[in-house]
């Protein structure tokens, strides 16, 4: 415990915050441990709150729902922005600069968060319902960036959808194949 003073040493609050000598230190394993966990559990969340049904009108639900998804997120059908063989990528959006002062207070107060768009190839535009698994794996990239590892999105997306991870990867597999033929 940081000890009672007025004036609290910023490296002593640290060190008894992420532990002492005698407590278990943060590791690069500890940190990835608690991102596969925490997709875990909030993928079987969203699963019972939203059910196995996910067609798109229930993902933009999802993509609205701030407990799902951390920032807002839309949708836009681009191929050139993707690499050859991808179906969709998450990309921050490139904020605008405020126009005046008291729209900069506004965002300061009212958004910290940057807005995000999962770009789907434009094969996708007419096959709205395919996009839910596609969309899903790019969430755990919005929602815990560099953290996330490819089987972190793969357990995120079966689990909303409750599917075997597998079935899963298979199903994108094919999807992914369906613009490469």
């Amino acid at each position: 415990m940081a000890k009672p003073s007025s004036k609290i040493n910023p490296l002593e609050f640290q060190e008894d915050m992420l532990g002492g000598p005698d407590k278990e230190k943060i590791t690069p394993e500890s940190v990835k441990s608690a991102v596969a966990d925490h997709v875990q559990d909030r993928a079987r969340r969203l699963h019972e709150k939203y059910g196995s049904n996910i067609d798109y009108s229930v993902l933009l639900k999802i993509l609205s729902d701030r407990d799902a998804v951390r920032f807002p997120v839309t949708i836009a059908f681009d191929s050139s922005r993707l690499e050859p063989g991808m179906f969709a990528v998450a990309e921050p959006v490139e904020r605008k600069e405020p126009e005046d002062e008291e729209e900069a207070e506004y965002r300061e107060y009212e958004e910290a968060a940057d807005n995000f768009v999962v770009v789907v190839h434009e094969y996708f535009k007419d096959k709205l319902d395919l996009l839910p698994p596609m969309v899903l794996y790019h969430l755990v990239t919005i929602n815990y960036g560099d953290m996330a590892t490819s089987n972190d999105a793969e357990v995120f997306g079966s689990g909303v959808l409750g599917m075997d991870q597998e079935v899963y990867y298979s199903q994108l597999c094919d999807l992914a194949d369906q613009i490469t033929s």
